[in-house]
């Protein structure tokens, strides 16, 4: 007899086989060996003997007749789910109608072969078991990606806690420097230093705080950089004002977009805004892949704005303009924009 190739099993099938039967069960298991599996069945009758041999977790199936004796294949249904959750079970009966076999797939059941029909069964036991081989290997992918990711995030944790301690750390030092600084120009460069790592500290804490460490939200930034530049300035009154777009871009641009936003801030500052009160106008949008970053006022006298252009020719600025590909602008021809700055951005969907 020929056998098709797609029957053939390259080892022992264990088979658990609930059938009061023992007719039935010959006839089940010599269609199975006719089509070239090779199997060993272990038939049970009672609820009992089904439950005994539960007990032992290295079945590849589950036939089950439907109606038995005291017992029934949904009752032995569910005592294999509860176990065994992706263990194949197939009902093999002889009347099983439309509503009973819904019922038995829809708590569970694999598939299900009338008995006058036993030429099904071998395709659909291998259709049975390749189908719970694909589950099991869809969960052990899934289960390794989690643990992947898991190991991942912490580790994340891990690298974000030492950052945030060696910033810490360097901001102490930076404040002992500064507390035994000897003279006014020490300490303004350490004070720049300072908000130049407390900037740092703001774009972390705004990546691992948020969305993930995908996404870097610039808009809040430099919002948040402008009300705490602003609040902490003293013998002046500045007033920040915002008309900014909810602006996300890829984390890579995170440390050098803080440290170009608070260069400018903190230049505009210190040198625009000296013995006066006003207001700090930020504007920031993104229109064709560019980034608009603009501070304005009602008005700034030609000479802010040639003390806040001066005060900006440092290589520092500079360096991060150089690093973000930015253009930085001051308007001689706008009385009533400070500075302005493009660069190319690719935001975060």
């Amino acid at each position: 007899m020929n056998r098709p190739a797609a029957l053939q099993s390259s080892r022992v099938l264990r088979i658990l086989f609930l059938e009061d039967s023992a007719l039935d069960a010959e006839l089940v298991t010599e269609a199975l060996f006719s089509a070239g599996l090779s199997i060993k069945v272990e038939r049970v009758v009672t609820e009992e003997e089904f439950v005994n041999s539960l007990r032992d977790d290295a079945w590849d199936l589950v036939l089950a007749d439907y109606l038995l004796p005291g017992f029934d294949g949904l009752n032995a249904l569910a005592l294999v789910r509860e176990r065994y959750p992706e263990l194949p079970v197939v009902f093999v009966s002889g009347a099983l109608g439309e509503e009973v076999a819904v019922e038995a797939l829809k708590r569970g059941a694999t598939d299900y072969v009338l008995k006058d029909r036993l030429e099904r069964l071998p395709v659909t036991i291998l259709r049975a078991l390749a189908e719970a081989r694909e589950r099991t290997e869809k969960h052990q992918a899934q289960d390794a990606l989690q643990k992947l990711l898991d190991d991942r995030t912490a580790l994340l944790h891990e690298l974000d806690h030492r950052v945030k301690n060696n910033l810490q750390l360097l901001l102490s030092l930076v404040g002992i420097e500064l507390r035994h600084a000897e003279d006014e120009t020490t300490t303004r460069v350490l004070e720049r230093m300072r908000g130049r790592l407390q900037a740092l500290g703001a774009a972390h804490r705004d990546l691992y705080d948020g969305q993930g460490s995908s996404r870097f939200e610039a808009g809040n930034f430099a919002r948040g950089l402008c009300q705490e530049l602003t609040a902490a300035l003293g013998g002046v009154k500045i007033i920040p004002e915002f008309d900014i777009e909810d602006i996300e871009v890829e984390a890579a641009k995170a440390a050098p977009m803080a440290l170009l936003f608070n260069e400018i801030v903190v230049n505009a500052l210190t040198h625009a805004y000296r013995e006066r009160h006003g207001k700090l106008m930020l504007a920031m949008r993104v229109r064709d892949g560019k980034l608009l970053f603009q501070l304005s006022d009602d008005v700034f006298s030609p000479e802010e704005k040639r003390a806040a252009k001066e005060g900006a020719s440092g290589t520092v600025l500079k360096g991060l303009a150089r690093q973000l590909d930015a253009n930085v602008e001051w308007p001689d021809d706008e009385p009533r924009i400070l500075v302005r700055v493009l660069m190319p951005v690719h935001e975060v969907g």
